[in-house]
């Protein structure tokens, strides 16, 4: 998350919001009010609704999507608050990796405002800081898995327990007391920061969930 945050106001006009973008290379900015809680996002993509209109055929009586009446009405506009989207995509400071990605993904945004527990602007995470998680260094990742497939609940046997980690991919090869231990032994590892694949040879003792599977030998 960036701390550095460049915001604008709801009256700010037109060329106002043009050069904040173009001063600060950023493709969206956060509208906020008078205790800095946003309002909604200011994104290039609004702005050129003014070009972007001139390609739209002439308003008829026939049906339009919303897509293009939201251009058409964003071309007529002065003002942040005219131009932007609201309400604003946001995050708070404790929403995990895994949920702004999510997000992000479900709504298709490139950046996430961040806000406390009044809305008040603490931050932007764009997309870029949520992939940084996906380049862990391999021995980092190597270790967590380490540490996940060793939890006293999952009961790997530890002399079985055989990890490698190369550009994220993991291979995990172990032996647990259950079935149902192996296999959230298996969800879990996959749910550690940076594990792009996993590749898992897991067995067990004891089949608890009625399933026929591999037996432990030996």
């Amino acid at each position: 998350m960036s701390r550095q945050i460049v915001a604008i106001d709801p009256r700010a006009g037109f060329a106002v919001v043009l050069a904040a973008l173009r001063e600060h290379h950023h493709d969206m900015l956060p509208v906020v009010d008078g205790e800095r809680r946003v309002m909604g996002t200011v994104c290039a993509s609004d702005l050129l609704a003014k070009l972007a209109v001139q390609k739209l055929p002439p308003r008829s009586m026939l049906w339009e999507s919303r897509q293009v009446r939201a251009v058409r009405s964003k071309s007529k506009a002065v003002e942040a608050c005219e131009l932007m989207t609201s309400p604003a995509v946001t995050v708070h400071e404790q929403t995990s990796v895994e949920q702004a990605a999510l997000l992000a993904a479900r709504r298709r945004v490139h950046h996430l405002p961040v806000v406390d527990g009044q809305r008040r602007l603490t931050g932007v995470v764009c997309l870029c800081d949520l992939l940084d998680v996906l380049r862990r260094d391999d021995a980092a990742i190597l270790a967590d898995v380490e540490a996940v497939a060793l939890a006293p609940d999952l009961g790997t046997v530890a002399s079985t327990l055989r990890i490698s980690c190369e550009q994220g991919r993991v291979t995990l090869d172990a032996r647990t007391v259950h079935h149902s231990q192996a296999d959230r032994l298996g969800e879990r590892v996959r749910a550690v920061e940076g594990v792009v694949s996993v590749a898992d040879d897991l067995r067990w003792e004891i089949d608890d969930v009625g399933l026929a599977g591999p037996q432990a030998s030996g």
